[in-house]
């Protein structure tokens, strides 16, 4: 399975850490919201809204100068969007996605003294793997003859010509995701740390069909607040 990739790296940055002097390990839980920036072949774009989710995670902080260290994290994440009415994303009226993402953000962070705590300000890349799951709309979905209530699973895939799911599964985006992570906050006591963070999709998700490619466009983004606690 693909996520067993990112399962690996994460291990290997873990064994890494070993052969740094100061490493510290952190845990961290949150509320995020997300969305789509979704536009079609004629580049307008969905008109989508955010949805909540939490998430949370187990990394570490890595020193390399004074005041500047890396931190790789393990996340899982509950991600998705809505619309409301009817679009060109989904079926049906009202459609909201729910999904899971097992993401790897590893940020670079400054963090100067104040107080008697630190700022925190933190920028990196993140990478994501896409898992599964569900999407509901307001009342039922009719697909050609078939009618059936609308609600149904998430799959992602690279390639949607073959995915063999039935005409209740819909394919939110292509499984691998990468863009852009940034984290703003403050580290109390040098052990309790209160952040916001937002993600920015660089990688196109759209799936191909066969051997055609969409001229469609899907990203990720999201925002959040989490509360984390370091460990000597």
């Amino acid at each position: 399975m693909q996520i067993k990739k990112l399962l690996s790296l994460s291990a290997i940055l873990a064994i890494s850490c070993t052969s740094f002097g100061q490493i510290h390990w952190n845990v961290k839980a949150g509320l995020n919201y997300s969305n789509i920036n979704a536009k079609d072949e004629d580049d307008v774009k969905a008109n989508t809204q955010s949805v909540p989710g939490i998430y949370f995670g187990l990394g570490t902080e890595i020193a390399l100068a004074n005041q500047f260290s890396v931190q790789p994290s393990l996340i899982y994440a509950r991600r998705g969007f809505k619309q409301s009415g009817s679009s060109n994303v989904g079926w049906g009226k009202d459609f909201e996605a729910k999904v899971s993402y097992f993401e790897l953000p590893i940020d670079f962070i400054y963090s100067p003294k104040l107080g008697p705590g630190n700022l925190i300000f933190g920028a990196g890349p993140y990478f994501g793997y896409g898992t599964g799951g569900s999407w509901t709309t307001s009342g039922s979905v009719i697909v050609g003859d078939i009618v059936f209530e609308g609600k149904g699973d998430i799959s992602f895939q690279n390639d949607n010509s073959s995915s063999g799911n039935g005409t209740n599964s819909f394919t939110y985006a292509k499984p691998w995701d990468y863009g852009a992570h940034f984290k703003l906050g403050y580290a109390l006591f040098d052990r309790y740390t209160l952040c916001f963070e937002s993600q920015y999709g660089i990688a196109n998700l759209t799936p191909k069909w066969g051997n055609f490619q969409p001229q469609e466009s899907l990203r990720n983004k999201s925002f959040g607040v989490s509360l984390g606690y370091r460990f000597e």
